[in-house]
């Protein structure tokens, strides 16, 4: 990281200077390195100047909008994933292979969140581990959904205990689990809102069929499947 320090020089002007000093009256040259001054930069080396001079590079860095998740590669490139705006030092970006810090701020002094991230629409994603992006990888086979059949959301679940209703809206699992498969976690893809569905393997289903269940919803992650009893209560199968 530079710093700033006080020199002197052996010219009224940087550009013109010959060599940097460390003292006034232009004894002790200054250690070899890179010096600049109102954005250009000398080098110097073996005490020396060298010749020529360049403008600095901006510092500001760049951000891009990527797709994240916590969760696994799996879930990033063929479940659901949330917005994040990801900074990076000027010449870095996230394609960028030798680039290997992702910053969470533009003044880059957080580290981004460990994760999976990937360019919108795009087939392959990195790692963000241990605060360092890991090599750009493609995405892994999505797995064939197997759909089933579900109803419109409900706030409880005995509301399909004593309604009638149609289960007729195709709904798959990211995982790829079907009607009788379903189980806890799974995640269904396209996202739903939370609470309770009535679902079936039997398309345009109604709550006259005596296979359909109903699961529910929370966080966009099947959280339960119940029943409806004999006493109209909601029950685990």
């Amino acid at each position: 990281m530079a710093t700033t320090v006080n020199k002197y020089i052996d010219s009224s002007d940087f550009l013109t200077a010959t060599s940097i000093y460390d003292d006034a009256a232009l004894t002790t040259p200054s250690a070899d390195g890179f010096y600049q001054q109102n954005g250009i930069y000398r080098q110097q080396s073996s005490g020396v100047l060298l010749a020529g001079s360049t403008t600095c590079p901006s510092c500001s860095g760049s951000s891009e909008n990527l797709r994240v998740t916590g969760v696994s590669a799996t879930e990033l490139c063929c479940g659901t994933s949330s917005s994040y705006t990801a900074f990076f030092a000027s010449g870095d970006s996230f394609t960028n292979a030798s680039t290997t810090l992702m910053y969470a701020d533009a003044g880059l002094t957080t580290l981004a969140p460990d994760g999976w991230y990937q360019i919108k629409a795009s087939n392959q994603y990195r790692q963000q581990s241990l605060g360092s992006l890991q090599p750009l990888t493609n995405c892994p086979t999505c797995p064939s959904p197997s759909g089933f059949f579900r109803s419109g959301a409900a706030n409880a679940c005995t509301t399909f205990c004593t309604a009638n209703y149609s289960i007729i809206a195709n709904v798959s699992t990211v995982s790829g689990n079907d009607y009788f498969t379903l189980t806890f976690g799974d995640e269904i893809v396209g996202g739903l809102a939370d609470g309770f569905y009535a679902y079936d393997a039997i398309a345009s289903s109604t709550s006259t069929s005596s296979s359909w269940r109903i699961m529910e919803i929370q966080n966009n992650l099947v959280i339960d499947i119940l029943v409806c009893d004999a006493g109209n209560n909601c029950v685990n199968p």
